[in-house]
């Protein structure tokens, strides 16, 4: 039996370091435990299910866990969503329109509450690693509720942080979300996290 167990144990350790520690999930767990803010540049894209381009955007976005973030939308038009942790300010610029919504109500079960620390990762999803290549682990997280809004989400991280996520809809678009310039744990000013909407805009919801 000793023999048997020693032949098991060689085979384990004899594996690729992939199969046994599965770093892609450990670097995004790394990632959502302890980093505290991110900050990147970001493209937008979505796609239809044919791969047709239906609008690319470009921003910067901020993120302060628990629960706060920003993103500033600068082409193909101006558009600012700001989270304080308890609400979410949705400006858009051209309109001079502004909505406000409670943040439990826009964010639960989604991708952003797991970025944001709401959601912890092995309760709210299963994780399998699609491929690896560069230095970017490919993952796709399988919600373990049915309440969502999206078919599948993908994950790329690496040593570096979070790289890209990819949304696809229950209306067969997908969204390709891809960060660059990424700096974590840099002190991020607290009133990137505060909205006043400005004088002579219309106000939505938020009583």
């Amino acid at each position: 039996m000793r023999y048997f167990l020693n032949l098991i144990f060689l085979f384990l350790i004899a594996l690729p370091t992939t199969l046994l520690a599965g770093e892609g999930e450990q670097l995004l767990e790394r990632f959502l435990t302890q980093s505290k803010t991110m900050s990147a540049d970001f493209v937008q894209t979505l796609r239809t299910d044919d791969n047709e381009v239906l609008q690319e955007s470009k921003g910067r976005f901020y993120l302060s866990r628990p629960g706060r973030f920003r993103w500033n939308y600068t082409e193909p038009y101006q558009q600012e969503i700001v989270s304080d942790g308890e609400q979410v300010w949705i400006y858009d610029v051209d309109l001079k329109q502004v909505t406000v919504q409670q943040q439990s109500a826009s964010t639960n079960n989604t991708p952003m509450a797991l970025m944001e620390g709401k959601l912890k990762l092995e309760q709210a999803y299963d994780v399998s690693e699609l491929d690896h290549r560069d230095g970017v682990y490919r993952l796709k997280l399988s919600s373990k509720t049915d309440d969502v809004d999206f078919s599948q989400l993908i994950v790329g991280v690496d040593k570096q942080g979070m790289q890209f996520m990819q949304l696809r809809d229950q209306f067969e678009q997908t969204t390709d979300i891809v960060f660059e310039n990424l700096e974590l744990n840099r002190k991020l000013a607290d009133d990137l996290f505060k909205f006043t909407p400005p004088e002579g805009v219309d106000v939505y919801g938020g009583s």
